[in-house]
């Protein structure tokens, strides 16, 4: 907990930087794109690859959910304006 003085100054220099740039103070949801295209994928592997697509969609499915699932956190935290 810091003393009111000091919080002060913190949030002095804390909302210029939100205000100018939202990029900086949320990470890049890169993830969640990536998990999208993966699980967009893996039908079309299931529909042309057989039996090693379906082996293909298995993973490529397990890896998005994977993604998902360790970044949830951030999951809610965008900034409302």
């Amino acid at each position: 907990m810091l003393k009111p003085e000091a919080q002060q100054v913190l949030t002095g220099l804390v909302t210029p930087i939100e205000a100018d740039g939202p990029g900086f103070t949320h990470p890049p949801r890169w993830w969640a794109v990536v998990a999208v295209l993966l699980w967009t994928i893996a039908p079309v592997c299931i529909v042309y690859g057989g039996w090693v697509g379906l082996v293909e969609a298995f993973l490529v499915g397990g890896f998005g959910a994977y993604l998902m699932r360790r970044h949830r956190r951030w999951v809610g935290t965008a900034r409302r304006a």
